[in-house]
């Protein structure tokens, strides 16, 4: 099984940005009596086994003693802990102490900070080497000091305006919102949230400084599921109404449903193979949600995590450390464009440039920029792959672009890669070819399960 496996571009590429840098990994002992012991892991998924999130958590709301989660930690070797998450959407969990005893035990992790928006984050925490990961929503929920009814009630919500494009996989934006019409009795705050229906939430908060008819806004979060006319109620009080979403499928040249699978093999090794999957948690950052896509070459040793990925119309988008894929000394956590499904053979863009500095061993930091250079080789054409026609393929060449004396120069001692993207299907085939411009290596669809 090859290891430089990343999808959908490789990290076989980095080794010839110019020279060849490998940085000294030294790993010191730590503090003897620290603890030593491992997060309790679902092999299949990465999440953490057994977590139980506390409390209810609402933006822009302080937390209490209420807001914490349970993690199971087996411990090794009794002695201090500290464990922490990642922040996401201005908040993290942690919690120190000491362990006395070994084994599985139940820590409690408090939450810090504050939510600053309405969605779903996922959390990865960290104890010893480990990691797993874990949901927590955040809502806008019904509260405030304003007292107001709901129009219709209790059938549809009279005069609804939905408003916005609803396609099945595609993140909603801001453009996303749907008008409700009021009566407001009581002057003051307001906030109000529906419960996550087809994979969408509504929500929305403000102050009334005026009683009678008045329309409030709620705006979308999240991505439909599945298509047709999907009924969403909303409650304040004891009023409730609800109004119709429209949601559509459009071609999806990158599927991100979740379970949806595929299974690859390597220069048509049957053995040497790799089976990716799509879970059914998300990763919120930079204000977008993406959908997790995990890979494995042996299922019975788990799952790591390939990489978060969106859809917004025609773009096709990859949350990515790029300092780490490019191989820069610092992280640099950014998006790029990898698709573009409404091009025209020929076409071609750029993705934004990528900075930072490599170090060589024993040499000084070199400043270097970066970017992918893509180009539609063929739109809409029928490959073979594995004996199995694929319809409506977009092939599209990858190339690393370095900028030089203020020119940018392609990479060709990087070779390139070749993606081949059908619709509705995913990836179906990936072929790396050498400076030379000769067939190196080639990735092939064997199955693949789309929900």
């Amino acid at each position: 099984m090859k290891s430089f496996f990343r999808y959908p571009v490789f990290l076989f590429i980095l080794s010839y940005l110019f020279f060849s840098c490998q940085k000294e990994v030294s790993f010191e002992k730590g503090n003897s009596t620290e603890s030593v012991g491992s997060l309790q892991v679902n092999a299949t998924s990465g999440g953490c086994l057994g977590v139980v999130v506390n409390g209810v958590y609402k933006k822009d709301s302080v937390f209490n003693s209420s807001h914490y989660i349970d993690l199971n930690v087996k411990v090794d070797t009794i002695g201090s802990y500290s464990i922490a998450t990642d922040t996401a959407n201005g908040f993290y969990f942690r919690a120190t102490g000491s362990f006395t005893t070994t084994g599985v035990q139940l820590v409690k992790l408090k939450a810090f900070g504050k939510p600053i928006a309405v969605r779903t984050n996922v959390f990865t925490a960290t104890y010893h080497g480990t990691s797993c990961e874990f949901p927590v929503t955040v809502l806008a929920g019904t509260g405030g000091s304003g007292i107001f009814t709901l129009n219709g009630s209790p059938n549809n919500c009279t005069g609804a305006v939905v408003n916005g494009t609803y396609e099945v996989g595609t993140s909603l934006i801001s453009n996303n919102n749907v008008v409700l019409n009021i009566s407001v009795t009581t002057i003051g705050t307001w906030s109000l949230s529906t419960t996550a229906t087809n994979g969408m939430t509504f929500s929305g908060s403000g102050n009334f400084t005026n009683t009678g008819a008045q329309t409030i806004i709620l705006l979308g979060t999240g991505a439909p599921l599945t298509a047709g006319a999907i009924n969403i109620p909303v409650t304040v009080g004891t009023t409730t109404c609800s109004f119709n979403v429209t949601c559509v499928a459009v071609p999806d040249y990158f599927p991100r449903t979740t379970y949806s699978n595929w299974s690859y093999e390597i220069d048509g090794i049957a053995n040497d193979s790799i089976l990716m999957k799509v879970i059914p948690e998300t990763h919120t950052a930079n204000g977008n949600n993406y959908k997790i896509f995990m890979w494995t070459d042996n299922a019975a040793t788990g799952f790591d995590t390939a990489g978060y990925y969106r859809k917004a119309g025609s773009d096709y988008w990859e949350w990515i450390d790029m300092g780490d894929y490019i191989g820069f000394d610092n992280s640099l956590w950014l998006e790029y464009n990898f698709l573009k499904d409404n091009l025209n053979s020929g076409a071609t863009w750029n993705t934004q440039t990528f900075t930072g500095t490599v170090t060589p061993t024993g040499g000084t930091p070199i400043n270097v920029s970066a970017r992918f250079l893509y180009t539609i080789l063929q739109k809409d054409v029928t490959i073979s792959v594995n004996g199995t026609n694929y319809a409506n393929t977009i092939v599209v060449k990858e190339e690393l672009q370095q900028l030089q004396s203020g020119n940018w120069v392609t990479l060709t001692a990087a070779g390139h890669v070749r993606s081949y993207f059908s619709r509705d299907k995913g990836l179906v085939k990936q072929d790396f070819y050498d400076a030379a411009g000769m067939l190196d290596t080639e990735l092939n669809v064997r199955r693949l399960i789309i929900y």
